[in-house]
């Protein structure tokens, strides 16, 4: 399996797959092609010869330049569980590091219990919201109306490897870091 950062083309592969891999829920609405023309520095696919198995969409915080956000990521459902999901998370905190950037945060629905799961399991805090549902903090209407949301964040070594990588070594070999 090789992950790469994404291209425009991409969008149009994403979009044909996601609504499926959620189970028919209509999760394309909440891609935008911008995610695939201005943030592949820090937006990731993983193929399997040719055939799409996972994407992470993510960017550097401008507001706070001390956070990069991952907006989303899908596995299809065929290859879950086998550390696809951790895979491209790793990589983009790579990606982070290589910026300066010491924290992530993403969000996810308070009834994705499979996400919030993983997000725990790879470190994150979930941070305090408005109102706790079921044990979970919840921040209400976060997304719009309706779209309430479980905020994470998850501290990344600004100065780890990939940062020093990135000092040491010319644009060739950190993409090279970035690939493998």
């Amino acid at each position: 399996m090789r992950v790469r950062h994404v291209h425009p083309l991409d969008y149009d592969r994403v979009l044909g797959v996601i609504d499926g891999w959620w189970g028919g829920r209509p999760m394309s609405a909440r891609l935008s092609h911008v995610f695939f023309s201005h943030f592949a520095p820090t937006s990731f696919v993983l193929e399997s010869d040719a055939e799409l198995v996972g994407f992470l969409l993510g960017f550097l915080s401008q507001t706070h330049p001390e956070e990069a956000y991952v907006h989303f990521i899908g596995i299809h459902p065929g290859y879950r569980r086998l550390g696809l999901g951790r895979r491209l998370y790793d990589r983009f905190f790579c990606a982070a590091q290589m910026n300066g950037r010491c924290f992530v945060r993403s969000i996810t629905s308070p009834s994705n219990t499979t996400s919030i799961a993983f997000h725990r399991g790879m470190g994150f805090e979930m941070l305090h919201g408005d109102v706790v549902i079921d044990g979970v903090p919840v921040w209400f209407d976060y997304a719009g109306s309706g779209g309430h949301r479980v905020v994470f964040r998850r501290e990344i070594a600004a100065t780890g490897a990939a940062h020093s990588a990135s000092r040491l070594h010319g644009q060739h070999d950190v993409e090279h870091i970035l690939a493998s």
